[in-house]
C-alpha cells in the first residue's frame, strides 16, 4: 500500500496507477463500457482489459461473495452486498469509519471496471450499482473477484455554542433653571429641576466555543494539528496533545471572539490535519445560532431617588423627572462676611443601587451695603514770635594788629493758640452686588450732632438716600463743628430694606490741620553799618508744642587794627531778626560790640597763655608778632617760634609748651618770652620790665648747654624776675592788659604759668 502524508497525494498517485493500467490493458471493447451507468455518487468506471494487479496494501475478495470483511487488525472494515439483476451481478461496498476508499476494481470474464474515488470529496463512506464490464451477451460478466484499495483518516466531530454580554448602561444628567441667583438680603427665588434618565442596551463579546474530539481509528499513531474558523475568523484551539496512538481520541477545546457585532447563525467547521503518511485529516462541522444573551449586565428597569425630593419614580427607558424648589437670602446681618453670603445647594439624584448619580446646584448669593467710615479731628493754629541777641563780649581791649572772635547768640521763642474746631471725614458704602444698583438710607452723627453730607462720589444722594450703581463704591464727605477740642466716636448708619448696618471711627485732636506762622526765618545784619551784602542768614526753625525755642550762634574776628597816637574806640551794634513764614510778621533785637585800641606809644600785653597758642604751630590763629624776635639765636634766619632759646637747646615753642614741674628756670622762661613778645609787640615797658628781662637773660646765658637746672640762689633770682614779668604780661604793671581769646591747650598735661587754658581764635555758628 502507497503511504502519503495527505489525502492528496495518496490520491494523485492511484490515479497515476489507474491511468497507467488502462493505458496497458485498453481496447476497442472500453468504449461501450465507458457509457456504463455511474454509480450513486458519481463515479463512471474505467474499463480495463486483462486482469489489473492487486494494489499494494489493499484486498481482494476471491471469489467475492456478500459480508463483512475485515481491513486491518483494528477492527477496520469493509461490507460487501452483491445483487443479482437482470444486467448481472452488481454490488455495494461500506466501510468503517476512518476508512478511505480509493480504487475499486470489478473483475469479471477477462477484464475489470475500475472505480477511481480519489477525487470525490470527501471521500464517500459507501457507494453501489458498481459492477464488471458488460460480457459478449450484453450483460455484466460474474465477478470473478473484487479489489478493494484504500486508506486511512482520522475522524472527528465537534459541538458549537455561542454566547455574549447584553448591557444595559443608564446615563443620568441633572439640570436647574436657573443655577444661580443673585439678590438682596430677604429675597426669594425657585429653581425647576428637571432629571433625565437616558438607557442604553449594547450587545457585546459575541463567542462560538465548544469542543472538537478527534479520533485515531488507524493502525499508526498519527501527529496531526486542528483549526477551527466562525464566518471567516480563526478561533483560539487549545488541544492536550497533538499525536494519537491508533485507537486513541482527543478532545481540544476552541474559541472564537466574534467581536461585539452580532455575526448572524452559520456553521462552524474544524479542520483537522495529518502530518502522518498515508492518514488523512478529517474535517467536522457543528451549527451556530446566537438566541437570548448568556449574559446579562446592569439592569433594563432603574429608580431613582433625589438627595431633596426622594423618590423620583421608575424607568424602563429614557425618562424625565420634573420638580421644583425655593430658596431665600438671610436676613441676619451676621450671616454676611465682606457684604455678601454665598451658598451652594447641592442637589443629586442617583439610580439606586448604583454609584450613578448626577447633581445640579444651585448657587445663591446675597448682598448688604459694606460701610466703613474715617472720622478726623482737626483745628487751626496760629503763632507768635519773640527774638533776643546777646554776645560772650560787650567790650575789648585789643594791642595793635591784635584780633578777637566774639560768639553771638540770637534766641527765638513760638508761643501759639488754636481754634476752628471741627470733625470731619468721609462715609464709605460699597455696594458688593455686581449685577444691580442698591438703594439706602444714610445719616451720620458726632457727639449726639447730625453730620452734613456735603458731597458722595461713585453714587446719588439726595435728601438722606444714596443709591450706589452695581459693584460700585459711594464715598461721601461730612463735617461737623464743634465748641471745644474734645475727643470722640462718629457713627454712620446705612439702612438697607429695614436692616441698619453702622460704622464708627474714634476722632481725636492730635495735631492742627493748618499752622500759621509756624516757622521763622532769622539773620542777622552782621555789618556795622547795616550792608546787606554783610547780612548773616542764621537759619529757619519751625516750632512744635514740645519744641518752641530754638538758639543760634555765630561767631565774628574783631581786628586786627592798627595803633596811632591816639587811643582809638569802635562800636559795633548788630540786629538779630525774624520774619514768620505766612504772614510775613517781624521782630529784631541788638547786641553792641565797643573795642578799644591803645595808642602805639603804650599798647597793651598778653599772657604767655596768649603766646604759646598763637604761633605758627596754633593751635590759635597766628600772630606774627612772632617774627619781630627777628634773629634771637644769632644763626642768620628770622624763624619766629623755631627761634633757639638760649643755651637750653630747644626752640622758643617747644620751652613754651615744656611744663615747668616745679622747675623754675621754665617758669622764668614763659615769663620772660611773652615780655619780650609783648614790647616786640609794641607794649610800653617799666624800669623794673626791663630789670626782670636783663637779669633772666643773665641765667639764662650762664647756663650750659641744655641745662635748666639752677642754683639756690638763680632758682630764688628766677622765681622774683618771674613774678614781675608776669604782672606785667597780666597789665598789674605796665600799659595793662589785651584781651584775650581762649583757646584749647595743645597737649595733654600742657597748662600756662598763670593757670589759664586757651582756646583757638575761630569762629562758631548754628
Amino acid at each position: 500500500m502507497f503511504q502519503y502524508h495527505m489525502k492528496g497525494q495518496v490520491r494523485i498517485a492511484l490515479t497515476f496507477l489507474t491511468l497507467a493500467l488502462s493505458l496497458f490493458f485498453v481496447t476497442p471493447a472500453m468504449a461501450a463500457n465507458s457509457a456504463d451507468p455511474s454509480s450513486p455518487v458519481g463515479i463512471v468506471p474505467v474499463y480495463v482489459d486483462g486482469n489489473p494487479a492487486l494494489c499494494p496494501g489493499g484486498i481482494r475478495l476471491d471469489p467475492p461473495t456478500s459480508g463483512t470483511f475485515a481491513l486491518d487488525a483494528y477492527g477496520n472494515t469493509v461490507t460487501i452486498v452483491i445483487t443479482e439483476t437482470a444486467d448481472g451481478q452488481v454490488f455495494s461496498w461500506s466501510v468503517s469509519d476512518g476508512i478511505v476508499v480509493d480504487t475499486v476494481v470489478a473483475k469479471g470474464g477477462s477484464n475489470a471496471n475500475i472505480y477511481d474515488y480519489t477525487n470525490v470529496d470527501p471521500s464517500p463512506s459507501a457507494d453501489g450499482n458498481l459492477h464488471s464490464p458488460v460480457n459478449s451477451s450484453g450483460k455484466y460478466a460474474n465477478l470473478s473477484h473484487i479489489d478493494i484499495c484504500f486508506h486511512y483518516q482520522l475522524t472527528a466531530s465537534k459541538t458549537a455554542a455561542t454566547s455574549y454580554i447584553r448591557t444595559y448602561t443608564w446615563d443620568i444628567s441633572k439640570s436647574a433653571d436657573p443655577s444661580s441667583h443673585v439678590g438682596f438680603a430677604g429675597d426669594t427665588f425657585t429653581s425647576d429641576y428637571a432629571v433625565n434618565v437616558d438607557r442604553t442596551v449594547t450587545d457585546s463579546d459575541f463567542v462560538v466555543a465548544g469542543a472538537i474530539t478527534v479520533n485515531n481509528p488507524t493502525p499508526f499513531t498519527v501527529d496531526f494539528s486542528v483549526s477551527d474558523s466562525v464566518d471567516g475568523v480563526a478561533a483560539t484551539v487549545s488541544c492536550p496533545t497533538s499525536s494519537l496512538a491508533p485507537g486513541e481520541s482527543t478532545t481540544c477545546t476552541y474559541t472564537a471572539d466574534m467581536g461585539d457585532t452580532n455575526p448572524g447563525d452559520g456553521t462552524n467547521i474544524a479542520t483537522i490535519t495529518s502530518t502522518t503518511a498515508n492518514v488523512e485529516g478529517t474535517t467536522a462541522s457543528a451549527d451556530y445560532a446566537f438566541g437570548d444573551p448568556t449574559e446579562i449586565i446592569g439592569s433594563p428597569t432603574i429608580s431613582v431617588t433625589d438627595s431633596v425630593q426622594g423618590p423620583l419614580g421608575s424607568a424602563s427607558d429614557d425618562k424625565t423627572f420634573e420638580y421644583t424648589d425655593d430658596f431665600a437670602c438671610p436676613t441676619d446681618p451676621a450671616a454676611y462676611t465682606d457684604g455678601s453670603w454665598s451658598q451652594t445647594y447641592p442637589n443629586t439624584a442617583t439610580i439606586d443601587g448604583t454609584d450613578q448619580s448626577a447633581s445640579a446646584d444651585v448657587s445663591v448669593t446675597c448682598y448688604i451695603p459694606l460701610v466703613s467710615k474715617t472720622a478726623d479731628a482737626r483745628f487751626n493754629r496760629d503763632w507768635d514770635w519773640t527774638i533776643s541777641k546777646s554776645a560772650d563780649q560787650s567790650r575789648l581791649t585789643l594791642a595793635d594788629g591784635q584780633s578777637f572772635v566774639v560768639n553771638y547768640s540770637v534766641q527765638v521763642d513760638g508761643t501759639f493758640e488754636d481754634s476752628g474746631f471741627e470733625v470731619y471725614g468721609q462715609i464709605t458704602v460699597q455696594n458688593p452686588n455686581p449685577s444691580g444698583e442698591m438703594t439706602v438710607s444714610l445719616a451720620d452723627s458726632v457727639a449726639g450732632t447730625a453730620a452734613t453730607i456735603t458731597s458722595c462720589t461713585g453714587g446719588t444722594y439726595n435728601a438722606g438716600s444714596l443709591t450706589i450703581p452695581a459693584g460700585g463704591t459711594a464715598v461721601c464727605d461730612y463735617t461737623v463743628s464743634l465748641g471745644s477740642k474734645t475727643d470722640g466716636t462718629n457713627t454712620a448708619t446705612v439702612t438697607l430694606n429695614g436692616i441698619a448696618f453702622n460704622a464708627s471711627d474714634a476722632y481725636a485732636f492730635a495735631g492742627p490741620a493748618s499752622e500759621t506762622d509756624e516757622c521763622v526765618d532769622v539773620s542777622d545784619d552782621y555789618a556795622t553799618p547795616a550792608d546787606p551784602s554783610d547780612d548773616l542768614a542764621l537759619g529757619t526753625f519751625c516750632a512744635t508744642t514740645t519744641d518752641a525755642s530754638e538758639t543760634f550762634t555765630y561767631s565774628r574776628t574783631f581786628g586786627p587794627y592798627e595803633c596811632s597816637d591816639v587811643e582809638m574806640t569802635h562800636v559795633f551794634t548788630n540786629i538779630a531778626s525774624f520774619v514768620t513764614n505766612d504772614n510775613r510778621e517781624t521782630g529784631s533785637d541788638d547786641h553792641t560790640v565797643t573795642i578799644i585800641v591803645p595808642t602805639c606809644a603804650t599798647g597793651c600785653t598778653l599772657t604767655q597763655g596768649y603766646w604759646k597758642t598763637h604761633s605758627i604751630y596754633g593751635p590759635a590763629p597766628y600772630d606774627d608778632a612772632w617774627l619781630a624776635l627777628g634773629d634771637a639765636d644769632g644763626d642768620g634766619v628770622v624763624e619766629g617760634a623755631d627761634e633757639t632759646f638760649f643755651n637750653s637747646g630747644m626752640t622758643w615753642y617747644q620751652v613754651f609748651w615744656t611744663p615747668p614741674a616745679g622747675n623754675a628756670y621754665y617758669n622764668l622762661a614763659h615769663q620772660y618770652m611773652a615780655a619780650v613778645l609783648n614790647i616786640k609787640n609794641g607794649a610800653a615797658t617799666t624800669a623794673s620790665v626791663d630789670a626782670a628781662i636783663a637779669g633772666a637773660e643773665a641765667i639764662f646765658k650762664a647756663q650750659g648747654s641744655g641745662d635748666t637746672s639752677l642754683t639756690k640762689a638763680e632758682r630764688s633770682a628766677a622765681l622774683g624776675y618771674a613774678s614781675t614779668l608776669d604782672d606785667y604780661n597780666n597789665g598789674l604793671t605796665g600799659p595793662g592788659h589785651c584781651s584775650e581769646q581762649a583757646a584749647k591747650t595743645k597737649a595733654s598735661g600742657d597748662e600756662a604759668s598763670s593757670g589759664t587754658v586757651y582756646l583757638p581764635l575761630v569762629a562758631s555758628m548754628k
